[in-house]
């Protein structure tokens, strides 16, 4: 039993989500975003958005595109750049990767990496509130039991 439990921990651990990366650009915009091995969920002052994970560009630069942006992922140096090309807009924007607070106190940089394994998967979409349900309640003299 006891070996059960430590299996079970250690497949909670292998399914960690991905780390959260802080980026800056001009104008003092900001996002952050989790790579996955299918898939990027960047979040910003604009909204959110799930981009599609492409072949990989030279020399290990993650690539995540839709229908109106492709970014790119560690590039520059130490890899602490990224690159958001937008499909109306014809200069890419360049961003530099925000230390986090632990990485700030000390702690070693986390990579830019795409994390070994699938996104979440989106949530169903909310039931209809106007959609009749089905119960269990009975109105009127019918018998309540049995026969």
């Amino acid at each position: 039993m006891l070996l059960g439990a430590a299996l079970l921990l250690a497949g909670c651990a292998a399914l960690r989500d991905a780390p959260r990366l802080g980026y800056q650009c001009p104008n003092d915009l900001r996002f952050e975003v989790r790579l996955y091995e299918d898939m990027a969920m960047v979040e910003g002052q604009r909204g959110f958005a799930r981009l599609q994970r492409q072949p990989d560009g030279p020399n290990g630069v993650l690539r995540y595109r839709d229908e109106t942006l492709l970014a790119e992922f560690g590039l520059g140096l130490n890899g602490r750049l990224a690159a958001l090309h937008y499909a109306n807009i014809p200069e890419p924007v360049t961003c530099e990767r925000v230390p986090a607070r632990d990485e700030a106190l000390g702690a070693a940089a986390v990579p830019v990496q795409a994390a070994p394994r699938a996104a979440p998967t989106v949530p169903p979409p909310p039931p209809d509130p106007n959609a009749p349900v089905r119960t269990n309640i009975r109105f009127g003299d019918t018998s309540v039991g049995p026969g």
